[in-house]
């Protein structure tokens, strides 16, 4: 379980500085270091000062990087969305309005700070109006009355704060103090309600949704059981968020408003919150929900860490491996074709082909450019600087604030080696852009929002996906769709028809107690392997399982990846299955599979392949047993067995090619107890060779 700092701890953290003793007696007597000296001098003070605004400005103004930023803004539709605040929202809906009219008005009054539209700012205002009207601000409550701050009342309240801040004296002094109110009542408290909840599970009362609100009447249609959601939420994305929130709302409270006595509570627990990250990310960076959490869980990390440290509350630092966090957002990109930011899509990772609108009117588009913008200045990291500015895919307000155009941006260099990350998650490729090759597989324990994935397999190469993992399967267990996040919904191995052990979705898509472990690798000139023993997740589920290990080498210039499964028994022979799927979310796909060989096709390159089997197999190209609109989008090639067994061996060798090229020759035989494989041509040939008479291959390559 997550560390919790206490609040003795807390204290001995805020008395460490002379600059921060007086907010350590602050936790006793708030007037000590509450006061009109935080407060003197014109603003903005809570993400950056008054003496930034100039360069800001030009920035703003001139820089070309900042250009679609800027006229993204610019292009939103004031008109419709003043028709949207008098005729059309819903005080009611805090899942969607009111996230809406937030997003509005920091984009607005950002606009006003930037360029002095005072339209801008008006809207900005008219927006806040709005949130000020909605009763509450996030549609989880904690015993049927509390209102619990998770992602609406936390992102609610970074935009009010925004909007304080940037819009300065355009708002009179008794709006202001009302907006205050309404900042502390509705958004410091419920993240404080929620941070509470998290840090003593035991304690609480229940979440749920509100019934009042539209999402809780949807929420009636497929229930789930919340009442461990605290405790899964402490090493979430989802504790990140209220946690920088808290601490950016009290930071805008202290700025701003009036002695409260609720600030220093709010404060020890904001803290507490942020320094348990210290013991959720890895020591190499990495942070277990996958590129997308990762990124958002950081975002809402350091948007706290800012405010306190910008405001003078509090100068506070985490002891995270902030440049490993982004290397493995680096480590973890798949540029292709289609999508230039794709990511390699390990659990719910990767963007809905139809969110793929890189859109500022809409919000949906790839974003990964504020932390590696942050990383950048405050590491003076060009590696970090490059991904934003090369694979973060579109500019935020974020990264513009964070941007510092002094650190130059360093380009990885584009050659041949494996990342083996401190998750167990592995890519194997041969650079960073849409034509090179990238072969990942997935193996580690089990983080929030993972799939039954173990020992999966993605490869893309020449810029298309060719095996790939079904992207972002819905949360509604009742949907049939659900068997999207098991192990039959992805380029893994089944038993007998079935997977490892999985969530049913009763309380969401939390992790589960399943553990792959790499427990070999080895590199030469000219290719990688690796094997992944994921027994422990197939055992769990049927306890006869004795051995399930996979193993993938990587013959990275032919390019050509081979595949060995190796499972064996207690007792009770079985079917034995690796499944292959293909890209089709637009239709272009073309799987075909025909005695031992099979073929993916994609409009610009091909996946072929040829399968052996230690007993009789067969192989086919099939579909999931779900809607058929979204069963053709991920049709899958299967090598299955047709006679029970205990044991055997499955070996797919897979050369990748461009469109219009021959596909390369592939042999697979038997060689006295041991296979032999060998992929490519005259001159070029990649051979492996697998000895697999107990539980685990034995593996050795060449080239």
């Amino acid at each position: 379980m997550p560390h919790f700092y206490s609040r003795r701890e807390i204290l001995k953290l805020f008395g460490a500085t002379p600059v921060v003793a007086a907010a350590g007696g602050a936790m006793a007597a708030p007037e000590r270091w509450w006061g009109q000296a935080m407060r003197e001098g014109e603003g903005p003070k809570l993400f950056f000062t008054a003496k930034d605004l100039p360069g800001m400005r030009e920035r703003w103004a001139r820089h070309p990087r900042f250009r679609g930023l800027r006229e993204g803004l610019m292009r939103i539709d004031r008109e419709e969305e003043r028709t949207f605040l008098r005729q059309e929202i819903n005080y009611h809906d805090p899942l969607r309005d009111i996230v809406r009219a937030g997003d509005r008005a920091e984009y607005m009054a950002w606009i006003y700070l930037m360029t002095g539209d005072e339209d801008a700012a008006e809207l900005a205002v008219e927006c806040v109006r709005a949130i000020m009207k909605f009763p509450v601000w996030d549609f989880f409550l904690e015993g049927g009355e509390k209102v619990v701050a998770v992602q609406r009342a936390s992102s609610t309240t970074i935009a009010v704060s925004c909007a304080i801040d940037y819009l300065g004296d355009f708002i009179t002094d008794e709006e202001q103090k009302e907006w205050i109110r309404n900042l502390g009542e509705k958004g410091c408290e419920p993240c404080f309600t929620g941070l509470h909840n998290i840090r003593y599970p035991r304690e609480y009362r229940g979440w749920d949704v509100n019934p009042k609100t539209p999402v809780g009447a949807e929420r009636l249609k497929f229930p789930n059981d919340s009442w461990r959601r605290p405790e899964i939420t402490q090493d979430t994305n989802l504790r990140a968020k209220p946690a920088g929130a808290l601490a950016v709302g009290l930071s805008t409270i202290a700025l701003y408003g009036d002695a409260p006595s609720q600030v220093d509570r709010w404060l020890e627990m904001a803290v507490s919150h942020l320094k348990a990250f210290e013991q959720i990310y890895l020591p190499d960076g990495g942070y277990g929900e996958g590129v997308h959490y990762a990124d958002y869980t950081t975002r809402s990390i350091i948007v706290g860490l800012q405010a306190l440290n910008t405001s003078g509350v509090l100068p506070l630092e985490l002891d995270i491996n902030w440049s490993g966090n982004v290397e493995s957002y680096l480590q973890l990109s798949m540029a292709t074709n289609e999508n230039p930011y794709e990511v390699v899509n390990i659990g719910d990772n990767g963007r809905p082909r139809e969110m793929m609108n890189n859109d500022y009117q809409t919000g949906q588009f790839e974003l990964r450019t504020a932390v590696p913008c942050w990383v950048a200045r405050k590491n003076r990291d060009g590696r970090a600087q490059w991904f934003g500015e090369n694979l973060g895919a579109l500019d935020t307000i974020w990264s513009f604030i964070y941007y510092d155009e002094t650190v130059k941006p360093v380009e990885p260099p584009a050659e041949a080696k494996t990342w083996y990350s401190d998750l167990q998650w592995i890519v194997a490729r041969t650079g960073y852009a849409p034509q090179d090759l990238v072969v990942s597989l997935r193996s580690g324990v089990g983080y929030n929002h993972e799939h039954g994935d173990r020992n999966s397999l993605i490869v893309k190469a020449f810029g298309e996906q060719l095996i790939a993992d079904p992207i972002r399967p819905p949360y509604n267990f009742h949907d049939p769709s659900w068997i999207m996040r098991e192990s039959a919904g992805h380029s893994a191995v089944l038993i007998d028809g079935e997977g490892h052990l999985y969530n049913n979705g009763v309380e969401g898509t939390n992790k589960t107690i399943c553990q792959a472990r790499i427990s070999e690798r080895k590199t030469g000139p000219g290719y990688d392997w690796w094997t992944s023993d994921a027994t422990q997740p197939y055992r769990v589920r049927n306890y006869n399982t004795r051995a399930v290990v996979r193993s993938i080498v990587v013959f990275y210039d032919l390019p050509a990846v081979v595949v060995v499964d190796r499972f064996t028994k207690y007792r009770e022979e079985s079917i034995y299955e690796a499944r292959y799927f293909g890209y089709n979310w637009d239709g272009q796909a073309t799987l075909t599979a025909e005695g031992d060989q099979f073929t993916i096709r994609r409009p610009e390159a091909f996946a072929s392949g040829k399968v052996y089997c230690r007993n009789p197999f067969s192989l086919d190209v099939e579909h999931l047993p779900i809607p058929e609109e979204v069963a053709r989008q991920h049709p899958y090639v299967v090598q299955r067995s047709t006679e029970k067994n205990m044991a055997t061996t499955m070996v797919a060798a897979i050369g990748l090619g461009r469109t219009g090229q021959s596909a390369m020759p592939i042999a697979i035989r038997e060689v006295g107890d041991a296979i032999e494989v060998s992929v490519g041509g005259v001159g070029r040939t990649g051979r492996v060779r697998i000895v697999d008479q107990g539980d685990r291959p034995e593996i050795s390559a060449t080239i």
